[in-house]
């Protein structure tokens, strides 16, 4: 029994013993691995400084900047203070032919309107009436009478003639006197008002003209008149004319 007992305390003490050289290699090797894990590691990177990195920021946005083209500033047109003068289109005068049926001869046929032709409408719209058996002419129809002879004294192509008339009542003979005082009543009239009246002659016509045949009292009236011609001036003229 003793025997026994010997050999059980061997084998317990083998046992611990082997116990603990498994536990030694064991703890051995876990060292090893992890001395070799550690090695395989791979190492940390140091923490970026901030102000490198602002800087490499800015760095980046200059070449940006650099290398994108900016835009074009507009640059806006000075205006001028002088404005510039729009020529004026020449002025074109255009001679409107006429014709002037006054027997002033060819050279008087087309030409550009003048005097003459100016005389020649206002002759043509001018008309003196008078009252019944007087040579004094109506002041309201001397206005054109004006008219008359202040163009004919700048316009020395012509004369102008002053043509009484008188109505168809009454003696002829009386009538072509008071046909010709009317004509030079009128010419009179214009010369106290200071005209030049060298270039106007009377002529008397007495009832051989009326411009009204109706026989009424409002027609004779009309026919009682002074009325205006033009003549060359080179051209004699009879100053009193009786019988025609």
């Amino acid at each position: 029994m003793a025997g026994g007992a010997a050999v059980f305390l061997v084998m317990f003490t083998g046992l611990v013993v082997t116990t603990t050289l498994l536990v030694t290699q064991s703890n051995q090797s876990e060292a090893a691995a992890l001395a070799t894990a550690r090695g395989l590691e791979e190492p940390t990177l140091p923490a970026l400084d901030n102000t490198v990195a602002r800087q490499d920021v800015s760095l980046l946005q200059s070449d940006s900047v650099a290398e994108t083209p900016g835009l074009a500033t507009p640059v806006e047109p000075v205006q001028s203070e002088v404005t510039p003068e729009t020529p004026k289109p020449a002025s074109i005068e255009v001679a409107a032919a006429t014709f002037a049926p006054l027997g002033l001869g060819a050279d008087h046929r087309y030409r550009v309107p003048s005097c003459v032709d100016y005389l020649d409408t206002l002759v043509k719209i001018t008309t003196v009436n008078f009252p019944l058996g007087s040579d004094k002419p109506a002041d309201a129809d001397m206005i054109r009478a004006r008219n008359i002879a202040t163009a004919v004294e700048t316009c020395e192509e012509v004369k102008v003639i002053v043509e009484g008339h008188s109505d168809r009542r009454g003696d002829e003979q009386l009538n072509m006197e008071l046909s010709w005082l009317r004509a030079q009543s009128v010419i009179d009239q214009l010369q106290r008002e200071g005209f030049d009246i060298s270039a106007m002659q009377p002529r008397g016509f007495g009832a051989k003209r009326p411009i009204n045949l109706s026989g009424t009292i409002s027609g004779e009236a009309v026919n009682r008149r002074v009325q205006f011609t033009l003549a060359p001036r080179r051209a004699s003229s009879t100053v009193r004319v009786s019988g025609n």
